[in-house]
C-alpha cells in the first residue's frame, strides 16, 4: 500500500468545507509531473486548478465531473505500473471506510490563527509550513485580507514556513490604521514579524501589500531575504485607480461591491457571490470604513509614492511579477526601476495574478533561496 499515493481534495482557505469536480485535465494511466495541473476545482470562493503533489502515474480517478466533496476526501490515486488493479481497489476502498469529513488533517495543513500586539495594532496572523528554512511573509492588498492568500499558502508550507497576517483596517486586525500611511502599515508588519520572534523573512507583497513590503525592504535591508511584489502599488509608471479605491471605501451594497470585484479579474466571472457577500461582511464592521478611507487618502495621494520612488535604490534586488491588463494599479515603468528588479509579465491575469494564474505566481515564490 505504501506504493499508492492518495490525492485529497484541498483545503484553500480558512472557511473551505467541500469542492466541486470541475475538469479533469489528465485521463487515467496518464503520467503526471509533480506541480502539472491535475484538476479543475471550484469552491464557493472560486474555481482554481488544482496541481499534483507529486510525479507519478494517474490509476484511479474516484471523483468524477460534477461530484461535490468535503475537503480530504479522496478523489484520485497515483501509484506506477507494477501496481495491481486489485491493489488500487482495496486502497481505495479502505480509504472510503476510514475517511471520516473534518478529521483527515495532516499535520501542519492549514492555517493556525492567533492574535500579536503589533506597536498601537492588533494583528491577526496566520502560519502554516515547518521546518528551518526563513519564513515568507505575506502581505495582502487593499480591502483584502490573509484569505486572498489561499491558492498559495499550500505550496510554499511544502517547502518553508509561511506567515500571512491582516494589515491594520483589513480583516481581523484591529481597525486603527494611524495617518494610514506605507510607513505605518510597514511598522505594523515588522512589529508583528518582532512578535513572532523572526527576524528575518521573505516578503510578497501584493498591490498596496507589495507597496507596503518595497516600504519595509527600502528601510531595513538586513531583514528582508527576497522581495516579491505582485502587481504592486505606487512603483514608478504605476498609477492606483480612484474608481477602485473610492468605491471601495464607498460601497454599501452588493451591486456596489460586485462591478469592483470584477475589475481585479481578467475573468469577472469568477467574482462569486460569496465574494461579494465576504467583503460586505467586513465592511460593516466598525471602524472598516474610516480605515480604508484613510489609508485610500495616503494611496491616492503624491508623497508616499515620491517618497518610495526616492528609496527604491536601497533595495537591491526585487521580482516584480504584473499584467499589462492591470486595472487597478497599472504597470510599473521598467526603465525607472533600479537595475536589480527583474520583471515577470503574466498578461493572462489582471490585478490577481496569485489568484487567477496561480502555478506560475507559485513556481516563482516556491523557489526562493535563502
Amino acid at each position: 500500500m505504501s506504493a499508492i499515493t492518495p490525492i485529497r481534495m484541498p483545503k484553500w482557505g480558512l472557511s473551505m468545507q467541500e469542492g466541486t469536480i470541475v475538469h479533469w485535465w489528465k485521463e487515467e494511466g496518464a503520467q503526471v509531473a509533480a506541480g502539472e495541473d491535475l484538476v479543475d476545482i471550484e469552491t464557493t470562493k472560486i474555481t482554481n486548478v488544482f496541481q499534483s503533489p507529486k510525479a507519478g502515474t494517474l490509476r484511479r480517478i474516484a471523483a468524477r465531473d460534477g461530484e461535490v466533496l468535503p475537503v480530504g476526501a479522496l478523489i484520485a490515486v497515483m501509484a506506477e505500473s507494477d501496481v495491481s488493479a486489485d491493489a488500487i481497489d482495496a486502497f481505495v476502498a479502505e480509504f472510503q471506510a476510514k475517511f471520516v469529513p473534518g478529521e483527515t488533517a495532516e499535520e501542519g495543513e492549514g492555517l493556525a490563527l492567533s492574535t500579536v500586539d503589533a506597536g498601537p495594532f492588533q494583528i491577526r496572523i496566520g502560519r502554516a509550513g515547518t521546518g528551518d528554512a526563513l519564513p515568507v511573509l505575506l502581505v495582502h492588498g487593499f480591502s483584502g485580507d490573509l484569505n486572498n492568500w489561499l491558492f498559495n499558502i499550500e505550496s510554499l508550507a511544502a517547502v518553508r514556513p509561511v506567515i500571512a497576517m491582516d494589515l491594520p483596517g483589513h480583516g481581523a486586525s484591529s481597525k486603527s490604521v494611524g495617518d494610514g500611511s506605507l510607513a505605518t502599515l510597514a511598522d505594523a508588519v515588522v512589529a508583528s514579524a518582532n512578535a513572532l520572534g523572526v527576524d528575518r523573512f521573505h516578503l510578497a507583497g501584493h498591490s498596496l501589500g507589495g507597496a507596503v513590503s518595497a516600504r519595509i525592504t527600502a528601510d531595513a535591508p538586513a531583514r528582508v531575504a527576497s522581495l516579491t511584489l505582485i502587481c504592486p502599488a505606487s512603483l514608478p509608471g504605476t498609477k492606483v485607480s480612484e474608481t477602485f479605491i473610492n468605491g471601495m471605501v464607498e460601497a454599501r451594497r452588493a451591486r456596489d461591491v460586485k462591478p469592483l470585484l470584477e475589475m481585479l479579474f481578467a475573468d469577472p466571472a469568477l467574482v462569486t457571490k460569496d465574494m461579494v457577500e465576504d467583503m460586505l461582511r467586513f465592511k460593516r464592521l466598525d471602524g472598516a470604513d474610516e480605515a480604508l478611507a484613510a489609508i485610500a487618502s495616503q494611496l491616492l495621494g503624491p508623497d508616499d509614492a515620491a517618497r518610495l520612488a526616492r528609496d527604491l535604490g536601497r533595495i537591491g534586488s526585487a521580482t516584480v511579477i504584473a499584467s499589462r491588463g492591470d486595472r487597478i494599479v497599472g504597470t510599473p515603468d521598467e526603465a525607472q526601476l533600479p537595475a536589480g528588479f527583474k520583471m515577470v509579465w503574466i498578461d493572462s491575469a489582471s490585478h490577481m495574478p496569485h489568484l487567477e494564474m496561480t502555478a506560475e505566481v507559485n513556481a516563482i515564490l516556491t523557489s526562493l533561496r535563502d
